[in-house]
């Protein structure tokens, strides 16, 4: 089966993702196994900068921002019996000459503080213009400009620990609705401290699948239902990239702001599975609840509202 040890995800697109009702620790190994084939594959640019160089950086393209979506993976029968979850997941790549031999990110200069806030849309409109190619172009000039101030203005002053100037549950700017639809933030973020830690810095800089990689489910489903992939295809992912100034950097310029837009594509569909014996009276059925028992935490990227 592969390594045992536990692999958070989010159980399904609830509007408050960090509530701990739905946040599950997974086997690890049921995450690879489900990604060994992913039924969708896709990345986008991310207009990015040098970190290596202290604070504010020259651009540097080769930044990247990946979605793949798994094939079912099964959840354990003391969360719910007889049920599987397809898993989305987010991950991100940086320029191959800021890494070194190893793949290894280099060195982040002390002076950089970097958030990446994600939305989810499930507005079909949204998901046309991701396919169409349009990028983010879809969303208003408005939304856009909002956004950028919405993530800037408060730098280093929203909470006591991180510089983020908005924070996991903070919402999507109202401008944004027509375009976008209502969404309350995810928020990763990272510094010198972080990249210097070898198993949490390939979270955001390595495409490749971590234990602690981004990654939500769609509640859960009986195995092989078709609407568990629906339900994964019809999400839009807006990654805004908050290119930041640390607490000891020089420079305190209002930081740069970069948009990815990402949607899977056409829905999968999975071939026939076989008839399954009807449940016994001891058995529970699987149903498309997000609600489950356990929890786990969040490794320390990501960034919590007091």
């Amino acid at each position: 089966m592969g390594a045992s040890f536990g692999s958070p995800i989010y159980i399904d697109n609830a509007e408050f993702l960090m509530k701990g009702s739905n946040i599950l620790s997974v086997p690890y190994g049921n995450v690879t196994d489900a990604f060994k084939a992913p039924v969708s594959i896709n990345s986008t640019a991310l207009d990015g900068f040098d970190w290596t160089q202290p604070y504010p950086g020259s651009r540097r393209d080769g930044h990247m921002a990946h979605l793949e979506v798994s094939r079912e993976m099964p959840i354990s029968a003391s969360v719910v019996e007889d049920a599987t979850t397809v898993l989305s997941s987010l991950t991100f790549s940086i320029p191959d000459n800021m890494s070194d031999s190893l793949g290894h990110p280099l060195a982040m200069d002390p002076s950089w503080y970097i958030c990446r806030h994600v939305f989810i849309s499930t507005k079909p409109e949204a998901k046309a213009a991701v396919d169409g190619g349009r990028k983010c172009d879809f969303l208003s000039q408005a939304c856009q400009t909002d956004l950028k101030a919405d993530l800037t203005k408060d730098w280093g002053t929203a909470a006591d620990g991180p510089m983020c100037s908005a924070l996991i549950f903070d919402a999507i700017p109202p401008s944004c609705g027509d375009s976008f639809g209502f969404a309350r933030q995810d928020v990763m973020a990272f510094d010198s401290a972080l990249l210097a830690n070898t198993t949490l810095s390939s979270v955001q800089t390595n495409k490749e699948q971590n234990a602690y990689s981004w990654r939500i489910g769609t509640g859960y489903h009986g195995h092989g239902d078709a609407r568990a992939y629906e339900v994964a295809a019809n999400r839009t992912y807006l990654v805004v990239t908050v290119w930041g100034y640390s607490r000891s950097s020089k420079s305190s310029q209002t930081p740069e702001v970069s948009f990815g837009c990402l949607s899977p594509g056409a829905s999968y569909v999975p071939p026939p599975v076989c008839a399954h014996p009807l449940p016994t009276a001891n058995t529970t059925s699987a149903s498309t609840s997000s609600t489950a028992p356990n929890q786990t935490p969040l490794p320390s990227s990501v960034v919590v509202e007091d």
